[in-house]
């Protein structure tokens, strides 16, 4: 499997384990929210025959059975002095909330349905007894235009989806990636058409590194985490570093006291004690008081510091995290709506959560700790090699060994844990799924069935834990006696220089010398293992500094001009000038598109998706610039009015309504957060949306949003609608404003809207034609041109493409009715 998005290897796993041969696999996307719009990775995938969607997540936790090696470790008082296990490793599983499959040859057509900035992967799957007929047809123009119109509940316009099929929504995703699923659904057509597939032109995009010839650990990010420029990203780190170094400083200073008193500790205790105090020959012999209050006071000062270090650190993350996230966040504002387009939602919200707590590492962990562990570590060796090279050396030679078994015995407990990992989430998944489907097992009688299935997944559990318990009661003496060899040869080497009277630099080798030597045995691993797993929290730091740095770097492609011309206020006359726009270069979705709206106009915009209509009204905010031609607003280019005076002035009501997390008047409310509660009843009363306020629990402080009160379509289009007119814009545009609406609400919408009418221009793009009769001026667009242009009833004496148009909806409507 080479196109599109690469399969990774948990999902791959997951898949297997469900009976899918991954060798197969032909084609993969990948999509970040679901069909209900939860942010969550949907991977689509096919073989000739079967196509496969599995939803899930990855998550994050510890590995277990690490875990459980080291507690065991833990009771070996031997193991416990000479060995300091390494942190415990993070492991990453991949949760599957959903797994479908469908046959190919049940599938009538997989499609793309573009909207404003999102698109949605359809599934049209063959009706009941219907077969899939691929002879070679000849339609006439007019044949597959009704054929299109007869095919949809409303209309040719593609808005909703075939009555006579079952369609599937599978997944959402940004437009920007429409095409790369436009091209992932041609090879399914054609695959389920048995047709030949030309991937000649996908092999010249680059979706493994140049450098090193290593897949891209993402296709849509062509950075290589191997071969990337650490040395700059490094430099843009420290230059980020000025605005902690106050903290970080005392982080490190407080860290630094506290590693001096520990190296100092174990002299007073073991070195100091026998030799001076408790030896006859000792400068300081019987003098055991002064031993203890040094012993006390070094104690006491190093729990100060690490106290001190805990208290600041417990500030400083909060805050480093803060401004990191606040950065990411006001610079991804800053930016153009193309940036949003072009990104998957969730790989967004990831560089503002888990990316920034992986920097923060490098300025609250790496930069103090490594400075402080360097510095521990030079002075606890250089200490040990003036007490005894000889046993110093034995030391490094032990912790090398015990490194090297504790890696072994940790890759071979690994492979278990993982598969005693993949038994447990497997039957949590059984436990999951019955949970939520309990009133299908009921409706059914499945009971005993989904018992076995428990029962079967809690025996697979069962038998991984039993190998594990005996793999560990079988191997925990030999590794408890290995330890115990080790620190016994350690600690007999030590007591035969004592005996020897073995001497270095003039000094003898004593039992005091031999404590100090075990204590600093101890205190040397920390700063070995701090090194030997910063390696890894290194390279994560890097990379999401480089996921960081893309946003922060990113330049917004609508720029305000140097020089803005304000504007309080507009009379509303638009003015499209020879324009053209592509998203992608080489790619035109408008061309050489000229049309002007009159003040106060009604302006009504139709033609089939993916015509142009939205980016007409994209472009007539300024959410992008034109490639080329020009824009105006009352005889002013685009470009030079004042964006906040532009964005005050157009209000848009767009036909995927979007709530945010508060209350109703707070949503309503949103463009202007000064309203009073009067205007807001009052913009409720005039998109009709006032009534079902008002039955809500709470009325208009009544919670919605994620996690609130759950609104239909209408209602929340209804709020979407007030929210606009409470900004009172010059110029209004509808976007199928009232396409989730009943007939007899829209009838109202439409009422309200021809009272907001005087004084401001409104652009509208309706999907039944029959709401835009009244509109001052059509236009038809079709393939990004203009085609037709004047009132309704010039358009249907003209008998064009308009009045073709009006006259299927019309009998599509009639057959409806009947």
């Amino acid at each position: 499997m080479k196109y599109f998005d690469v399969l990774p290897e948990l999902v791959s796993d997951e898949l297997s384990k469900r009976g899918v041969n991954t060798e197969k696999l032909l084609y993969c996307v990948k999509a970040d929210l679901d069909g209900e719009g939860k942010y969550l990775d949907v991977y689509i995938t096919f073989t000739t025959d079967e196509l496969y969607v599995i939803t899930g997540y990855e998550e994050y936790g510890r590995d277990s059975g690490r875990a459980k090696l080291e507690e065991r470790m833990r009771e070996m008082p031997l193991i416990r002095s000479f060995f300091k296990p390494a942190p415990i490793r993070e492991m990453v599983s991949y949760r599957v909330e959903d797994f479908r499959e469908y046959q190919i040859s049940q599938i009538k057509n997989i499609f793309v349905d573009r909207s404003q900035n999102t698109a949605r992967l359809v599934i049209a799957m063959l009706k009941s007894g219907e077969v899939e007929d691929f002879s070679p047809k000849e339609e006439t123009p007019e044949e597959e235009n009704e054929e299109s119109m007869f095919g949809k509940k409303f209309g040719w316009f593609g808005e909703t989806y075939e009555h006579d099929r079952e369609n599937i929504l599978i997944a959402r995703f940004s437009i920007g990636y429409s095409e790369k699923f436009e091209r992932f659904c041609e090879r399914l057509n054609k695959t389920h058409r048995h047709e030949e597939i030309d991937d000649s032109l996908l092999d010249s995009v680059q979706t493994v590194c140049p450098i090193c010839h290593q897949p891209y650990p993402n296709p849509n990010r062509p950075v290589c985490p191997r071969c990337m420029d650490k040395r700059s990203i490094f430099d843009k780190l420290m230059a980020m570093f000025k605005d902690f170094k106050l903290q970080i400083t005392l982080i490190a200073l407080a860290i630094l006291m506290s590693n001096v008193l520990a190296i100092v500790s174990p002299w007073f205790g073991s070195k100091m004690l026998y030799d001076d105090v408790l030896t006859p020959e000792g400068r300081f012999y019987g003098q055991v008081l002064l031993v203890i209050l040094l012993m006390v006071l070094t104690e006491i000062l190093s729990k100060l510091t690490g106290l001190v270090s805990g208290i600041i650190t417990a500030k400083v993350v909060p805050y480093v995290t803060h401004v990191l996230r606040t950065k990411i966040y006001a610079a991804m504002n800053s930016l153009s709506l193309q940036f949003f387009t072009s990104k998957q939602t969730g790989s967004l919200m990831s560089r503002v959560d888990r990316d920034s707590n992986n920097v923060y590492n490098f300025f609250v962990d790496i930069v103090p700790y490594g400075c402080a562990n360097i510095i521990k570590l030079v002075g606890v060796a250089a200490i040990m090699f003036t007490l005894s090279p000889i046993l110093s050396l034995a030391v490094i030679l032990v912790i090398v060994i015990v490194m090297m078994f504790d890696n072994f015995l940790y890759k071979s407990e690994r492979k278990l844990y993982r598969k005693l990992d993949v038994a447990m989430r497997s039957l949590n998944s059984v436990l999951s799924d019955v949970m939520n489907g309990q009133r299908v097992v009921k409706s059914f009688a499945k009971e005993r069935k989904e018992i076995a299935r428990y029962r079967k997944k809690n025996k697979d559990a069962y038998d991984v834990n039993s190998k594990i318990n005996h793999r560990i009661t079988s191997t925990l003496p030999f590794v408890w006696g290995f330890y115990r060899l080790i620190s016994t040869g350690l600690f007999c080497l030590g007591c035969y220089l004592v005996v020897i009277h073995h001497e270095f630099a003039g000094k003898v080798f004593t039992f005091g010398t031999l404590n100090a030597l075990l204590s600093y045995t101890n205190m040397i691993y920390d700063p070995i293992d701090f090194f030997m797993w910063i390696g890894d929290r290194w390279a994560r730091c890097i990379d999401a500094a480089s996921r960081m740095f893309e946003i922060l770097d990113a330049k917004p492609t609508v720029l305000e001009s140097e020089s803005p011309v304000r504007m309080e206020r507009m009379k509303g006359e638009i003015e499209f000038r020879n324009v053209f726009f592509e998203y992608e270069a080489g790619h035109q979705i408008l061309k050489n598109l000229s049309f002007k709206v009159h003040a106060g106009q009604m302006f009504g915009i139709v033609g089939k998706t993916g015509a142009g209509k939205s980016t007409i009204i994209n472009l007539m905010a300024r959410l992008y610039d034109v490639t080329s031609g020009e824009i105006y607003i009352d005889g002013v280019p685009i470009k030079k009015i004042a964006t906040e005076d532009l964005r005050r002035c157009i209000g848009i009501v767009s036909q995927e309504t979007y709530l945010f997390m508060g209350t109703v008047a707070d949503n309503i409310r949103y463009a202007r957060p000064n309203a009073t509660i009067e205007e807001v009843i009052e913009a409720a009363k005039s998109a009709n949306a006032h009534e079902f306020i008002t039955k809500l629990p709470d009325g208009y402080n009544t919670k919605i949003g994620s996690g609130g009160t759950a609104l239909s379509g209408g209602e929340r289009q209804r709020i979407s609608i007030a929210r606009a007119i409470i900004q009172s814009p010059d110029i209004l545009i509808l976007d199928e404003a009232t396409a989730s609406m009943d007939t007899r609400t829209e009838r109202k919408i439409q009422a309200a809207i021809d009272a907001l009418k005087e004084g401001r221009t409104i652009i509208s793009i309706a999907h039944r034609l029959s709401t835009l009769r009244d509109a001052d001026m059509l236009c038809v667009i079709e393939n990004g041109e203009l085609k037709e242009l004047g009132t309704h009833d010039q358009l249907i004496r003209r008998k064009g493409k308009y009045f073709e148009l009006y006259k299927l909806q019309s009998e599509a409507l009639k057959f409806i009715e009947e």
